[in-house]
Parts: structure tokens; C-alpha cells; sequence
């Protein structure tokens, strides 16, 4: 009897181990860790500013419609991403660092969730919770999940429409996925544009178009196909026709147009020549990057054993993507981020395979273990760095806050290189691969709960904002900004807009001949000395 009970004992937490439920459970707490905690520590910086200052005036002026920043219409990306920082700030009715990011980190960890049912669709659940993972502690996700931005949101929204799909009996005769898919589009497409279309399109209709010709091509396709994308492109240009009826203004439906159609065709900013993304794939993958030499091995030694369904729709996906974004003329790297889900499950497909051959070859076995020498050489420099002279060279920011971190992070790096060395020669791959995740993921939370706040505070404007504010409240006086280009955080922390901006010299004197004790924020105090205009005060 007690042989029996341990018998179902193991047999109930080896199930347990392998369910769903706890490898959701699993991601869920790690993603929660690496994106919550502290996600307001760091001050807003770069294109943070509009996100905050967009939504900080959207509930000062109750215009859920017209983006402004500084009172002036801002219409170049959509609304809905203000909507979801306004509904975030809605139990404190205030904006803040971490209202401003918490949409960008709901959506990587729920996005990490959906890969799992995704990869789960395929392969069985080992597969799909490594997916997860390494999706998880790719450093730009974790990057831009911290970060106020419309990306990650087109990234959800894409995976909940291929989730629809995968989900759906989509057969000649059921078509009504297709109506979910397309009004997921439309409210992805709010996020950022018409990418929220396009990029779930690219993923879905070619696998469609290989594993089910004839219902794609069927008449009951294409009217519940031109149906339903209707339904999502009136949802879609909802708020710029409330926007045209409420200011009589068309800047909105041309931007659309400008914003989606002449960047990709005819870009006028972010120009990168053709083969921009052929290197800094590399880049957004990183550190599993790495391991792609790998990928590529596997695939071409074991392509009959390792190619299946799932392998044929994720390498789609990721190669229709890639191609897609390298034929836009506007190149910026974050814009590759929706490829990466695609390399997190064919990466696990294939360390999973390779966890069931009986022994590696000797190039699998060195390619998977040169990611983790690499990692041990980190892990040792930086444990000897502050035994060295060489910090004394470095700025005295990064010798005074960083350098605590060095021999934590160092140690972390070298244990879990270890490990998973250990496990990896016992021929334990996912399990070494999971070692090395928790180090990765230990690492970001060290660089991304301290380090990066502290580096960041050291070059913030919070202290000078709140210098400014102390002197224009003290001495009643007015303040103005002059020739910054982009000036959103400034407003964001000044907090008293509209502030009035002034971009020629001929406005200022007007500015200071009626205001004669303002005060003026410029970028240098040479900016204006050669005006000689009297009463000019220069705070920055």
C-alpha cells in the first residue's frame, strides 16, 4: 500500500510539474517580477514624454479625442494607447512614471501568455513554457516593456489575433473568426496605425493559404473577409472622424495616410539603408541571439525529425515579418519586436528536440555551450573590475552607482554558468536553458530595479523642473520655453501647461516686452546673448 500511495505521489507532482496551470503560474510571477516591480523608479525620458503629457492633459481637459501636447493637437500616433495610461491613472486621477508604462508591461506579460497557448496549440508544454521564457528574458522585450510606447501594445494585440485564429475551426464553412480577428485588428490598429492590420495578416493568411487553399478562395471566405474588415476599419476610424467633427480639422486622416502609407513607401525620417535589420536582428534578439547559429544547425542536420506544422508557421511568421519591415524605407530597431515571438518557440522547438536525441554532436554541443562561456567570461570581468585601477577611468557616475552592482551581477553570471554547464554536459539542455533564464532574468531585475533608476536620475530634468517651479510659484512670475524642439517631459514635470513656446527670437522680445520678469528656459546661455534683449532671465 505505501509502494502504491508514493507511486501516485510522483505520479501526481511529476503531472503537476507538466500542467498548464502551473507553467502560466510560472510565467506570470516572472513576468510580473521582471516588469512591475519598481516600473516607476526610473524618470520619464526621450519619447516618453508625449505618452505622459498627452494623457496628463487628456484628463486636465477631459479631451478623450484630440491628443495635445502643450495644448497644441499632436495627431502623429493614435489614441487608444493615451486611453489605456488615462484608464491606468484613473484611481489616483494623476499621471505618473508608472501609470505611464504599466499598459507597455501588462501587455509583454500577457503577451508571454498568449505565446504559451500559441506554442501550447503545436507543441506540448515544455515547448510552449521555454517559448515563454525566452521571450521573457530577450532584453529589448523586457526594454520596452518598461517603457512607455505603442509597440508592445501592436505586439499583444497581433498575438490575441493569432491566438483567435489558432483557436477557431477555420474550415469552408466556419468563417466567424474572422469577425473576433478583425476587430481585434482595428482596436490594435488604434494603438499605432494600420500595422494592427497588417502584421496578424502576415502571420495568418500565407499558413492559411498553405494548409487550407480552398477555403481561402472560397466565396463564403471573402464576404465574411470583406464583412468583418470592414467592421474593424470603421472601429478604426472612429476617434479621427469624432476628431473632424469636433475641430473641423483633416490633419487626422491625412496623418493616417502619411504615417502609414508615404513612411513605409517614401520615408522622411528614420532612413536606413536596406540591410539595417539584417544585423540589428541580432540585436533585438539578444542574449539568445546567440544561440541562432545553433537554430540554424539543428535545422539543417535533423529537418525531417524537426520540421512539422508549427515549425512551418512560426518560421512564416518570422520570415514575412522581417522581410516586410526591411522593404519600409522607416527603419527603427524596436519596430522588430513582433518577430521575436516567433524566434522564442522555433529556438525552444529546437533545444527541445535536441533534449530528446540520445547524444549531441560535437558542433551542437559547442554552439550551445559558447553563450555560456561567453556569460562566464562576463560574469568573471566583471568580478574583477573593481580589484582593478581601471574604474578610475570611468565617469564618476558609473564608478559611484554602478560599480556595486559588479560583483552581484558578476556572481550571478558565474553561478548560473555553471550550472548550466553541469547540466548541459549531462546531456539536461532545457533544464541548463532554465538556469540560465533565471540568472538572465535575476540580472535584469538588478539592472532594471537599481542601476538603470539610479543612472537615470543623474540625468534627469525632475530636479531641474522642480527648481523652476520653486522660483516661478516664489516670485509670481511666468515662465517660457524657447527653440527646444521636443519639450514634452518638460512639460510633463513643470505640470502647468500651457506654457507658452516660443521659436524665434522677434517672439521672445515680444514675450519679454510684455512679460519683462519672466523667466525663460533655454538649452544653453549663449542660446540669446547675442539678442541683448533686457530683462532676460536664463534658468537651463
Amino acid at each position: 500500500m505505501r509502494c502504491a500511495y508514493e507511486h501516485n505521489t510522483l505520479k501526481f507532482i511529476r503531472h503537476f510539474l507538466a500542467s498548464s496551470t502551473l507553467h502560466l503560474f510560472i510565467i506570470f510571477c516572472l513576468g510580473g517580477s521582471l516588469l512591475f516591480i519598481r516600473l516607476g523608479a526610473r524618470p520619464l525620458g526621450g519619447s516618453e514624454g508625449r505618452w505622459g503629457e498627452i494623457s496628463r492633459e487628456m484628463i486636465a481637459t477631459h479631451n478623450w479625442i484630440t491628443p495635445k501636447i502643450n495644448g497644441i493637437p499632436y495627431r502623429d500616433k493614435p489614441v487608444a494607447s493615451y486611453w489605456l495610461i488615462v484608464l491606468a491613472s484613473l484611481p489616483t486621477h494623476r499621471v505618473t512614471e508608472t501609470t505611464t508604462r504599466l499598459p507597455s508591461a501588462l501587455a509583454i506579460v500577457l503577451c508571454s501568455l498568449f505565446l504559451y497557448s500559441i506554442a501550447r496549440h503545436f507543441w506540448d508544454g515544455k515547448t510552449a513554457f521555454f517559448a515563454s521564457l525566452i521571450f521573457l528574458t530577450t532584453y529589448p522585450v523586457v526594454f520596452w516593456g518598461r517603457t512607455a510606447n505603442a509597440d508592445t501594445l501592436t505586439l499583444l494585440g497581433t498575438l490575441v489575433c493569432v491566438w483567435i485564429f489558432l483557436r477557431s475551426s477555420h474550415t469552408e464553412r466556419n468563417m466567424g473568426w474572422l469577425y473576433p480577428f478583425f476587430i481585434v485588428a482595428g482596436i490594435t490598429s488604434l494603438m499605432k496605425g494600420l500595422l494592427g492590420f497588417v502584421l496578424p495578416s502576415l502571420c495568418i493568411f500565407p499558413y492559411l493559404f498553405w494548409k487550407d487553399r480552398p477555403a481561402l478562395f472560397s466565396k463564403r471566405f471573402w464576404l465574411h473577409f470583406i464583412c468583418s474588415a470592414t467592421i474593424g476599419g470603421c472601429l478604426f476610424l472612429i476617434p479621427p472622424f469624432l476628431d473632424y467633427i469636433s475641430t473641423h480639422a483633416a490633419s487626422s486622416f491625412y496623418l493616417i495616410f502619411k504615417e502609414n502609407i508615404v513612411r513605409f513607401f517614401h520615408p522622411f525620417d528614420h532612413k536606413a539603408p536596406f540591410y539595417y535589420y539584417f544585423y540589428y536582428i541580432f540585436i533585438i534578439l539578444a542574449p539568445w541571439s546567440l544561440l541562432f547559429p545553433l537554430l540554424l544547425t539543428v535545422l539543417k542536420r535533423y529537418r525531417k525529425g524537426l520540421v512539422d506544422e508549427g515549425w512551418l508557421f512560426f518560421t512564416l511568421w518570422f520570415l514575412l515579418l522581417f522581410a516586410f519591415f526591411s522593404l519600409s524605407g522607416s527603419k527603427r530597431g524596436y519596430y522588430l519586436l513582433p518577430v521575436v515571438p516567433a524566434f522564442s518557440a522555433l529556438l525552444a522547438r529546437a533545444l527541445q528536440f535536441l533534449n530528446h536525441l540520445e547524444a549531441l554532436e560535437r558542433r551542437e554541443s559547442l554552439l550551445i555551450r559558447l553563450p555560456i562561456f561567453l556569460a562566464l567570461i562576463v560574469g568573471l570581468l566583471l568580478v574583477l573590475i573593481p580589484l582593478t585601477p581601471f574604474p578610475n577611468h570611468l565617469p564618476d557616475v558609473i564608478r559611484r552607482e554602478l560599480l556595486p552592482y559588479a560583483w552581484p551581477m558578476g556572481g550571478i553570471s558565474l553561478l548560473g554558468s555553471f550550472v548550466a554547464l553541469y547540466l548541459i554536459k549531462r546531456e539536461k539542455i532545457l533544464n541548463g536553458i532554465g538556469v540560465l533564464g533565471i540568472g538572465i532574468s535575476i540580472l535584469y531585475m538588478l539592472i532594471f530595479w537599481y542601476a538603470a533608476p539610479t543612472l537615470a536620475d543623474e540625468q534627469s530634468v525632475v530636479p531641474f523642473c522642480q527648481e523652476v517651479t520653486h522660483i516661478v510659484r516664489t516670485s509670481h512670475s511666468q515662465v517660457a520655453i524657447y527653440g527646444l524642439a521636443d519639450s514634452s517631459i518638460l512639460y510633463f514635470y513643470l505640470a502647468s501647461t500651457p506654457l507658452p513656446h516660443l521659436i524665434t527670437p522677434s517672439a521672445v522680445h515680444a514675450f519679454l516686452v510684455k512679460n519683462p520678469h519672466a523667466f525663460l528656459i533655454v538649452r544653453g546661455e549663449n542660446t540669446l546673448s547675442s539678442l541683448g534683449i533686457p530683462h532676460l532671465k536664463i534658468i537651463a
